[in-house]
C-alpha cells in the first residue's frame, strides 16, 4: 500500500463492528488545527482523514493494533508527543536526539534516534510504548510509516509500511475475531 493511501471504507465498517473498539466521534477541525501550530508542520492527510473519520479510541477501547496498542485521540498524541519533546529538551539529553547509535544501524529503515520531533504518536501500549507515524523515515524507508518506540528499548523498528496496511492489519484481526 502507497504512504499516501487513505483507509478504504470497508476498513471502517469493519472496525466499527467491533463491540469493544470504543471508537470516538471525528475530530473537531479546531483541534487538528491546533494540533498543527504546536507541531509547526502538517500531519500527512491519510492520518487527518482517520482522524476525521474517528478520533482515536476510548482509553476503554480494546486495543486496535497488535493487540496492544490504542488509538490515541488528536489530543492525547499532542500530549505525548510534547512529553517527548519534553524529555528530550532535558540536559543531558541532547546527545541522544539524532544518530544515536544504540538506536539502530545507519542504514535502516527507521533513523537512529532516541526521540525525533517528526514522529507522531499515533498509539500506545499499556506500558507506555508508542506507535508513530514516522514523518522522518532512515535510508531505506518510507515517508509515514508506522514505527515502534520505546522509552524502555533503545532500538526502533517499523511494523508497517504506511497507516493503511496498519489499519487494515487491525480490520483483519477484528474480521477474524468476529467471525
Amino acid at each position: 500500500m502507497s504512504t499516501n493511501e487513505h483507509i478504504p471504507s470497508a476498513i471502517w465498517q469493519t472496525l466499527q463492528q467491533g463491540p469493544h473498539a470504543g471508537l470516538r466521534p471525528p475530530v473537531d477541525e479546531a483541534v487538528l488545527q491546533k494540533a498543527h501550530g504546536a507541531l509547526g508542520y502538517a500531519l500527512p492527510e491519510p492520518l487527518l482523514d482517520a482522524y476525521r473519520h474517528h478520533n482515536g479510541q476510548t482509553p476503554s477501547g480494546t486495543p486496535l493494533f497488535m493487540d496492544e496498542y490504542r488509538w490515541l485521540s488528536v489530543q492525547e498524541a499532542l500530549q505525548e508527543w510534547r512529553v517527548w519533546q519534553d524529555t528530550m529538551a532535558r540536559p543531558g539529553m541532547a546527545g541522544m536526539r539524532h544518530t544515536h547509535e544504540s538506536c539502530g544501524e545507519a542504514h535502516s529503515k527507521v533513523r537512529m534516534d532516541w526521540w525525533n520531533e517528526r514522529w507522531w504518536p499515533l498509539a500506545i501500549s499499556g506500558l507506555g510504548d508508542l506507535l508513530c507515524v514516522d514523518g522522518q523515515p532512515g535510508p531505506r524507508g518510507t515517508l509515514h510509516q508506522i514505527i515502534e518506540v520505546s522509552s524502555a528499548h533503545e532500538g526502533r523498528s517499523r511494523v508497517a509500511n504506511s497507516l493503511a496496511e496498519l489499519f487494515n492489519h487491525a480490520a483483519a484481526d477484528l474480521a477474524g475475531d468476529l467471525t
